[in-house]
């Protein structure tokens, strides 16, 4: 489907509306201004200027103020005034090919008593999938919890605030990431394992230096940031050894992205195949070359689209539709790529699993989740179990309904997640259900 024959917007907005209220952050400011600055040349966003530093390194950043309240569906209401301070953040990481680049994120510190042992940790929040358009991330919305996409009009609803707020009430300093490319200048490099997983550890490391010390730390992230958590814990050892991680919590990761193509193609977020074909061209020149060879007129308009779109009006768009209408040859992108070996290397380069995270991992995964397929979340625990990483898995039973199923249990896994890493915090051993799944 192309952007000429989208969804009428009155349907968009009911959609983006109904989502909202059963998994979103929903700020009490209605008003749904532009995302801020989005590609002004000279505003925060613009990395371009800024000199290379050390990964890690911060390299901007400005206090934000927050919404008047935010409700996250199935947690705690939150009180007022919102138990943290937040800021906007630009910090230095590196790409899958070690160049430096700048990304941004957003550091809540929290204001609400840590009463747990030792010193107060920092978590690193990874958020699902958000769009691929630069007024998609999550630090950008700070203020009102909700936007508008200035490419579409569509509602952008940072539901990830909800969470990050959430877990500064119990007492956690929060660095939601944005990763790389979005929000900043250049393609957001969507699913990517390794930029994913440099983006987090970055984000604990430019964390440390706005509290000007070390802190424990703890990895979290449910569907795109499950798997940007399960990339970084395992990435960690040699990455970022210094840090000091105590934990990662994975909710639904794609850990192996053809399985996840083959699931999510004629879902309702057919869009994110588009997400992730557009870093991987950025990236990889064996996909180019599939996308030279393989995707007609329709599939390049699409994909262009796609470029700038959010979670709403990407459900919207493309939501039902399959990936053979972008194709010449009426095969759908997963088939396809399995007749490319040098395609097929690539998405073998992204299987999360072949590196043993040094810390114990809570993993969940959806009976009827309708994005992530349970299978591929299960290998992931296997493969990590037989490399001696101690596992927990947690079967997430929420019935099928298309749309929604995925996105609720970032809802439901939150209390078993905090009781997970807080417990970590505490030292307590560690549930090893290696063996068991």
């Amino acid at each position: 489907m192309t952007s000429d024959s989208r969804t009428p917007r009155r349907r968009l907005l009911a959609m983006s509306a109904a989502a909202t209220l059963v998994l979103g952050a929903v700020a009490t400011n209605p008003a749904l201004a532009a995302a801020r600055d989005v590609d002004q040349p000279g505003g925060f966003y613009d990395t371009r200027p800024l000199p290379t530093a050390t990964a890690g390194e911060v390299l901007r950043a400005e206090p934000a103020g927050l919404p008047l309240a935010v409700t996250v569906p199935g947690l705690p209401p939150l009180a007022s005034p919102l138990p943290a301070r937040a800021q906007r953040v630009i910090y230095q990481t590196t790409d899958v090919d070690g160049r430096p680049v700048a990304t941004s994120g957003a550091f809540y510190d929290s204001t609400a008593p840590w009463n747990g042992p030792g010193p107060r940790p920092t978590l690193i929040l990874g958020p699902g999938t958000q769009g691929q358009g630069d007024a998609c991330a999550p630090s950008r919305t700070i203020e009102s919890g909700v936007a508008s996409n200035p490419r579409s009009g569509a509602p952008i609803v940072s539901y990830e605030e909800g969470f990050a707020l959430a877990l500064a009430a119990q007492g956690f300093r929060v660095m939601l990431v944005d990763y790389i490319g979005l929000g900043t200048p250049g393609v957001h490099t969507y699913a990517d394992r390794v930029d994913q997983a440099h983006a987090m550890l970055d984000g604990a490391r430019a964390a440390q230096r706005l509290i000007g010390h070390g802190s424990p730390m703890v990895l979290w992230g449910h569907s795109q940031g499950g798997g940007a958590s399960a990339s970084a814990a395992e990435s960690a050892p040699e990455y970022a050894p210094e840090l000091d991680i105590r934990a990662a919590y994975a909710s639904a990761p794609p850990a192996d992205l053809l399985a996840v193509l083959d699931h999510i193609d004629g879902s309702s977020l057919t869009g994110a195949i588009g997400f992730a074909i557009n870093g991987m061209v950025e990236r990889y020149p064996a996909i180019r070359q599939v996308v030279d060879r393989h995707i007609n007129d329709a599939g390049r308009r699409a994909l262009d689209d796609l470029s700038g779109l959010c979670l709403a009006d990407t459900r919207a768009a493309y939501g039902g539709h399959s990936t053979s209408e972008w194709t010449t040859s009426g095969r759908r992108l997963g088939d396809l790529i399995r007749d490319e070996p040098e395609a097929l290397r690539v998405l073998d380069h992204q299987r999360i699993g072949r590196r043993a995270p040094a810390v114990p991992v809570m993993l969940a995964g959806g009976i009827n989740d309708d994005i992530i397929p349970l299978g591929q979340v299960e290998q992931l625990g296997r493969d990590w179990c037989a490399q001696g990483t101690p596992v927990h898995f947690r079967y997430e039973t929420t019935p099928l309904v298309p749309g929604i199923t995925h996105a609720v249990a970032a809802a439901t896994n939150f209390a078993p997640a905090l009781q997970f890493v807080n417990d970590r915090l505490a030292g307590i051993p560690a549930p090893d259900d290696c063996g068991g799944f």
